[in-house]
């Protein structure tokens, strides 16, 4: 176990990793008509060039997780920031719409390398009660990093936001390169040749857990509702609100910066605090997250421009986010050590896969058929959806746990 202060350092050095890969990822949500004008895009290429990234980056999370188990995680995610730095610049060489496609396929492969590993180092490089809390405010990030992007995205443009954005990725790999933690979680076995039978046998085993699995359908559900109103409410201001997209974008900006950081790290307290009293506190904080989000979404959606429309738009980003830090901590609480990254890695692997990415893809494509109005009930009804299945992973969280207690004594029994 590091000691608590270099714990904290590790966290700040990870959080920027997180924050510089949420510039990445919205840099484009801001040049939609930039794109447009330039390689002619539709919106459902619009819609699929941001599923690219997150189809790629789900399709790999998982194996970056399994050797995150197995390899020394410091490599992994040093590699995968470089790669991502390196997409993210030749991006701004772009010709078309393939070669959009194959650079932010690219940025997916970076990141993917990353999430899962991060989760598990941060996990357990905190006490078991602080883990909501501590992914929480490694998501900070997350929401910091995107309301910069964003406005990176408008106010440079194309292509020289792509050229600004690459080299901290890169400096803070090889930060992450040198930290002072464990190359394996403890348990975890060396990789002795990559067997793909092995694989995906382990994969699986990781989410065998029945309160996983029900967390993974809200995740699945969630992250459908994310992708659909990321991708697309900024298009949504400028077409359906009467903005501009440098309004929108500055209204985006204060919205997000104000509420979303806010949200993930109270959510990660009040699942920390539940979690002290009961042992389905964490995904009770879910539930409740997504209950309060649903009828800020209709507001977001249907009230005009004024008082009303920016308070629902604020709780809204404040409630949505509380899931990032409970989520992974449910996870992590469940599973045995030695398979916390493969876990972590299948995990954001299906949600991002059947969520976040089809997210997009719907939303663009119900924009072109109806309008943008019914389109955004799509993420809408996803977000109500998700709290039934956070409620029943709160009825069998406890004996999961219980199990792992268990399973953990009888190791420690048996070894020498």
């Amino acid at each position: 176990m590091i000691t608590r202060r270099y714990a904290w350092y590790v966290l700040a050095v990870l959080t920027s990793l997180n924050f510089v890969n949420y510039v990445d990822r919205m840099l484009i949500v801001g040049m939609y008509d930039q794109f447009r004008e330039q390689f002619h895009l539709s919106n459902t290429q619009i819609g699929a060039l941001q599923a690219s990234f997150f189809i790629v980056h789900a399709l790999l999370i998982l194996p970056f997780g399994w050797l995150g188990d197995r390899v020394d995680r410091r490599t992994v995610i040093a590699v995968g920031a470089i790669v991502w730095s390196l997409a993210t610049l030749g991006t701004a060489y772009a010709l078309g719409f393939a070669t959009l496609i194959l650079l932010r396929s690219l940025v997916g492969v970076g990141e993917a390398a990353y999430l899962p590993v991060s989760n598990a180092i941060l996990c357990e490089s905190f006490r078991p009660d602080e883990k909501a809390r501590t992914i929480a405010c490694f998501n900070i990030g997350m929401f910091a990093g995107a309301c910069v992007g964003l406005l990176i995205g408008v106010q440079l443009g194309f292509p020289l936001a792509f050229q600004v954005v690459a080299a901290p990725g890169i400096a803070l790999g090889v930060l992450a390169l040198c930290l002072r933690v464990p190359a394996r979680r403890e348990g975890a076995q060396p990789v002795s040749g990559i067997r793909v039978g092995r694989f995906l046998a382990d994969s699986w085993r990781a989410l065998r857990y029945p309160s996983v699995r029900w967390m993974l359908g809200a995740g699945i559900l969630i992250s459908f509702t994310a992708g659909g109103f990321v991708a697309w409410v900024p298009d949504f201001m400028d077409h359906s609100k009467g903005l501009t997209t440098r309004e929108a974008t500055r209204t985006l900006f204060l919205l997000i910066v104000t509420s979303g950081p806010l949200g993930v790290f109270v959510g990660g307290r009040v699942a920390d605090a539940l979690y002290r009293r009961f042992r389905f506190g964490r995904p009770i904080t879910i539930a409740i997250s997504f209950l309060l989000a649903t009828p800020c979404a209709f507001g977001v959606i249907y009230l005009p421009m004024g008082a009303s429309w920016y308070v629902c738009a604020w709780l809204l980003n404040f409630f949505l986010p509380w899931y990032n830090g409970p989520m992974a901590a449910s996870v992590d609480d469940v599973v045995d050590d030695e398979e916390s990254s493969t876990a972590q890695g299948g995990f954001s692997a299906l949600i991002h896969l059947v969520g976040t990415g089809p997210g997009s893809i719907v939303v663009g494509a119900a924009i072109t058929r109806w309008s943008y109005e019914t389109a955004l009930l799509f993420p809408t009804f996803a977000c109500l959806l998700a709290v039934p299945f956070c409620l029943i992973a709160c009825a069998r969280i406890g004996r999961d746990m219980d199990a792992r207690e268990e399973r953990a004594g009888r190791r420690a029994a048996s070894s020498p």
